[in-house]
């Protein structure tokens, strides 16, 4: 397979290694605007299957140029560059894959009515070209939400409902200190701090329900420890806009994405300091998320500065969880799934080892869907429940991935 990943920050510069490690990719070609980068990059993955471009992600005409004569262009730019390059790798006729995406990708799109059968813009193109661009194929969403939920739907006669929880914690961190812990999503902030304010959405009783303010819905949920419970809240996430597309004809009447309020973020975005709108501050207008930004660490460094000596205690100490609850029918009866993925990227050593990189949880899945959309799958524009799960999650064996997941069944 040859492939071109778009940005080498914190999880281009991951993508880039895990396909050097992997024997069935021969070509990669890593793309971004940052020349320093790149080089620091290409030093560390040093691989000669790699090859590195300065390439601004929103110039459609260099993209097409770049990608021309390749597989597959895996898109780890922001979210704002996504269209373009999917009409650039339609041009060049290559496979296309991102790990987020907005709502916008839907004809027709209006933020206060959208419908369960909403067509996805350029399916058919794709689709005519024999070509596939799959959207959201990273860890939430892709591989830890679509593709296991997928896995337990497949075994239902119907499904009633889908929800998806999400909560990290730092055992480190007393929990009565954590107000005072500086927040660090780990990835781009810009993104992280809009995925809370934004407005998000919920699918219920076959339609898609507008929830515009941030926060909405509070819950207290039932992680496994160290986590516990955890106030939970709606947030801006691709799955209940992609699920219900996939299982609205197989009975689902509600599906949700909630993720649990960090401590040090909530106060900022309840004040509005996460809005992006201009405001006059003494004659100067500025808008709140820039400042709030400026003093929030950025990720791009994190793939150069990753040290192995600090891998036991991150495995112990910086825990994630994601949950995901699935009501339906099997074989007449009434059942209740829950599945717990622990953390995505433990034991760190291991990851390290086989991928060169342990910032694997949204990289890793992204290859495997390159991988899978190369050999075959659905063509047009489609989202990681479209794939064979059974063979995604094979694939991440095969590929090294030892970590799994558990399961409570609950008939009810």
């Amino acid at each position: 397979m040859k492939a071109v990943v778009l940005g080498a920050g914190g999880q281009g510069a991951p993508c880039a290694s895990i396909l050097a490690h992997d024997a069935e990719v021969t070509d990669i070609k890593l793309c971004d605007i940052n020349e320093e980068m790149l080089e620091k990059v290409a030093a560390k993955i040093s691989s000669p299957k790699l090859t590195t471009l300065v390439l601004d992600a929103g110039s459609k005409e260099d993209v097409v140029k770049a990608i021309a004569g390749y597989d597959v262009v895996i898109d780890l730019v922001s979210p704002v560059f996504f269209i373009g390059i999917m009409e650039a790798a339609l041009e060049s006729g290559v496979h296309y894959l991102n790990t987020a995406w907005e709502e916008t990708i839907y004809e027709d799109y209006e933020e206060e009515d959208v419908k369960p059968d909403s067509k996805l813009m350029y399916f058919e193109d794709f689709k005519a070209k024999g070509k596939s661009a799959l959207l959201g194929c990273g860890m939430c969403s892709g591989y830890a939400s679509n593709v296991i939920a997928t896995y337990y739907v497949d075994k239902l006669d119907s499904v009633k409902s889908i929800k998806f929880r999400l909560a990290k914690k730092n055992t480190n961190v007393p929990e009565e200190e954590e107000i005072l812990k500086p927040w660090n999503p780990g990835w781009s902030p810009q993104t992280a701090l809009l995925d809370f304010v934004l407005p998000c959405y919920k699918f219920e009783n076959g339609e898609f329900v507008l929830l515009e303010e941030p926060f909405s819905e509070p819950e207290v949920w039932e992680f496994p420890e160290p986590i516990g419970k955890q106030l939970v809240t709606h947030h801006a996430h691709e799955e209940p806009f992609s699920i219900p597309q996939s299982f609205v004809d197989k009975g689902l009447e509600y599906c949700d994405f909630k993720y649990y309020v960090n401590k040090a973020i909530a106060p900022i975005v309840v004040l509005g300091l996460g809005s992006d709108e201009e405001v006059d501050i003494k004659g100067q207008k500025i808008k709140p998320i820039d400042v709030v930004l400026n003093f929030v660490p950025q990720p791009r460094d994190s793939f150069l500065n990753e040290d192995p000596s600090t891998f036991a205690d991150q495995d112990k100490c910086n825990i994630v969880s994601i949950m995901i609850e699935i009501i339906g029918k099997e074989d007449g009866k009434d059942i209740k799934y829950s599945i717990h993925i622990p953390t995505m990227v433990a034991p760190r050593q291991h990851m390290y080892d086989t991928y060169g990189t342990s910032y694997i949880n949204v990289a890793l899945p992204a290859v495997i869907g390159a991988k899978m959309i190369v050999e075959g799958a659905k063509k047009g524009v489609i989202n990681p429940q479209d794939l064979d799960a059974e063979r995604f999650i094979q694939l991440m064996k095969d590929s090294g991935y030892n970590n799994e997941w558990e399961e409570t069944i609950e008939y009810i």
